[in-house]
């Protein structure tokens, strides 16, 4: 077993750990600010708009569906598809 290999590499550690999928194939990197059972909070510089479905891709963690309910600057929250099978 070579500990080294699960310790951050840089390329780990920058923001595009979290990507925000539109539904025309676009991608938004973003970070993570808040994460809640019913959804979640993250930076992003993607111009998303209120009821925007989306898709929150968390590095080593999948995607889930979401809908944006909320933005504010670079503050965007969002509240996940309950009916999506995690």
């Amino acid at each position: 077993m070579n500990p080294t290999l699960e310790r951050p590499s840089a390329a780990d550690t920058t923001d595009t750990r979290v990507t925000v999928c539109r539904g025309d194939g676009s991608e938004a990197p973003a970070r993570l600010r808040l994460l809640g059972y019913d959804g979640c909070e993250f930076e992003s510089d993607g111009d998303f708009a209120p009821g925007e479905q989306v898709s929150i891709r968390i590095y080593r963690m999948g995607s889930i569906r979401a809908r944006i309910t909320a933005r504010e600057a670079r503050v965007v929250e969002a509240e996940f598809d309950k009916s999506c099978p995690v």
